[in-house]
């Protein structure tokens, strides 16, 4: 009796993760996402197309005309957005072989804007040795540069249009201008007062976060910290593993009484106990403060902390 051939097709469902740790580039074409999602209307902002499956040929258009665009890796497209009218436009990636196509979840906004307005910088005062600030206003676009008194820092982070972060470098005490800029040109101006910390009124609780950097990720990441300070001396510390999704407000110990207690003297201070604790810190302002510590209560952690009202 003669053979039958018979094909059998096998095909096996798989959840494909937007960033395997096989090396493999993945070959499921999606598009997830656009960073930044918005930009002026004169054009000129870099932004980034992220998803899977990109390949060397792929193109990209905006409100159906094509612009050049790159192919950084099965992972991301980086592309210049043209000039256009204020509004949503659809942004999509066409495959390169198969004129498959996948647009951009919610688009990219083109806006109007009058340029960046600073609202305020949280804190408006700190350290001649340096201090984080925060800035809030409106305005802020991709691309953007900080400058204090002059001069143009390297880096900062940008979180949104109304948000951005960076360092103060250490500067000569009294106010200078900080500006930011956005890449049309247009400005934002606001003033930051250096003071030596030794004119900080620190004395209080203080309450923040310490942070395992050698366990990211980890339950043990974060641990809720306090620390007293009366008569220029830090009396006592608080550090509690509690993890940050967790209610940790409530945590009250163990609270380590420092014998004796550090001064704190030019805004620094530092204590080295028996079993090998210790505590360093720094005040970067009348409200922030920073440093490390290594106790048996939480471990060896970099710790960040405000001043309670």
């Amino acid at each position: 009796m003669a053979s039958l051939g018979v094909s059998v097709v096998i095909t096996l469902g798989c959840d494909i993760a937007p960033f395997p740790t096989s090396p493999t580039p993945p070959t499921t074409f999606s598009v997830l996402s656009m960073f930044p999602a918005e930009g002026l209307i004169v054009g000129g902002t870099v932004t980034r197309i992220a998803g899977t499956g990109f390949q060397s040929g792929d193109t990209v258009t905006v409100d159906g005309s094509r612009v050049d665009a790159t192919v950084d890796s099965a992972y991301t497209i980086s592309l210049t957005m043209p000039a256009h009218a204020a509004g949503k436009v659809d942004v999509t990636v066409i495959r390169a072989l198969s004129q498959v196509q996948a647009g951009v979840p919610g688009g990219y906004a083109y806006v109007v804007t009058t340029g960046p307005v600073i609202s305020e910088l949280l804190p408006n005062i700190g350290s001649t040795g340096g201090t984080p600030i925060t800035i809030r206003g409106t305005g802020f676009r991709s691309g953007l540069t900080v400058s204090v008194d002059g001069i143009v820092l390297l880096s900062h982070s940008l979180f949104n249009s109304t948000t951005l972060e960076f360092y103060a470098p250490g500067h000569a005490a009294g106010t200078v201008e900080v500006i930011v800029t956005n890449p049309d040109g247009q400005a934002g101006r606001g003033e930051f007062t250096y003071a030596s910390p030794a004119t900080f009124d620190f004395n209080g609780d203080w309450q923040g976060w310490a942070q395992d950097l050698a366990a990211l990720g980890s339950a043990r990441e974060w641990a809720r910290l306090g620390l007293t300070i009366r008569d220029n001396t830090v009396v006592s510390v608080l550090c509690s593993v509690c993890r940050r999704d967790e209610i940790c407000a409530n945590v009250t110990g163990p609270i380590v009484t420092l014998a004796p207690p550090p001064v704190v003297a030019n805004g620094e201070f530092s204590f080295a106990g028996g079993g090998g604790d210790s505590l360093t810190g720094n005040i970067l302002s009348p409200k922030s403060a920073s440093g490390s510590i290594n106790m048996a209560s939480c471990g060896s952690r970099r710790w960040s902390a405000e001043k309670k009202p």
